[in-house]
């Protein structure tokens, strides 16, 4: 018995050390290197942000607007900082990041309703990477989080476990077609969508409060925020005319004098399927009129 404790207790000291090793190899990797996919991006917007002009938001950010032509037409260096699949924490912590470094002229955050009327972290958890390397809100959010996540996020596997399969996944696929400035668009598909049904609800007491926050910040640092809600490819319900997400988003925004432009119906995009990638993400097709559209905004 006495040899099976001082052997479970080898054993423990042993994957204990080895997941010391691989964390602190782990760390400096993302200290000195970029890993694939979405966090070049994120890397450049969270370490090396110098726009002028950053495009932040989820997916439909980062398809929209062709970030490279918006600078190409404009002489201003721009960058398109989107995120797939991410919510409000990651917008916010994104645009907290880029101010330490430079503060934006102009920031456009391209969201859909849902980015509103959701609650939690979503897929925050692509930033663990980035834990514990100095940057306070990831640290804030990842530890206040869940209740054991402080601890169990200083252990490699577990940290590792919740990004593994998508840093491999990139070493094999793109997310889409890979632009210039950050810009991803999304490729004409095989077949166009269908319109189906999407309900607008209210927002979140969770989301008023990060949106209202991400307000804030703009307005301290003089940012000329531009809120934009892409185009979408749905039956679009709205039950309550004057208490939903589009409605009090421009009524917050307007507190500040920040432009709100919905574009959720916009022609031609409601109309045309064909610009369309799926019901929510326009392609390559759409970018280009969509882009155009975004750049005599912010030429007026």
């Amino acid at each position: 018995m006495k040899r099976f404790i001082i052997w479970i207790s080898i054993m423990a000291l042993t994957v204990a050390v080895i997941d010391i090793l691989i964390g602190l190899t782990f760390d400096h990797y993302v200290r000195n290197n970029t890993l694939p996919g979405d966090y070049e991006s994120i890397e450049k917007v969270l370490r090396n942000d110098d726009a002028d002009i950053l495009v932040l938001g989820s997916s439909v950010a980062l398809n929209s607007i062709d970030t490279k032509v918006l600078e190409d037409s404009l002489g201003v260096k721009t960058f398109n900082g989107g995120g797939n699949g991410q919510a409000f924490p990651f917008f916010l912590t994104m645009l907290k990041a880029a101010i330490e470094q430079k503060v934006s002229e102009k920031v456009i955050l391209c969201v859909q309703p849902g980015a509103f009327s959701s609650t939690g972290l979503g897929r925050y958890n692509l930033l663990v990477p980035y834990y514990g390397l100095g940057i306070s809100d990831i640290d804030e959010k990842m530890s206040n989080n869940r209740k054991y996540d402080k601890y169990l996020l200083k252990i490699t596997s577990y940290k590792l476990n919740k990004i593994w399969f998508r840093i491999l996944l990139y070493h094999f696929i793109s997310p889409g077609i890979k632009g210039e400035n950050g810009y991803i668009g999304k490729p004409v598909p095989p077949s166009f969508p269908s319109k189906l049904p999407l309900n607008i609800d209210s927002i979140t007491e969770e989301r008023h409060s990060e949106f209202l926050e991400f307000l804030q910040i703009c307005a301290h640092y003089n940012i000329d925020l531009k809120i934009v809600f892409t185009p979408l490819y749905n039956d679009i319900t709205i039950e309550n005319e004057n208490k939903n997400v589009i409605s009090q988003v421009t009524e917050l925004s307007s507190h500040y004098n920040f432009e709100v432009y919905n574009d959720i119906e916009l022609e031609p995009f409601a109309s045309d399927s064909t610009l369309f990638y799926d019901n929510s993400h326009i392609n390559i097709n759409g970018t280009n009129i969509y882009t155009r559209i975004i750049l005599n905004r912010i030429n007026q």
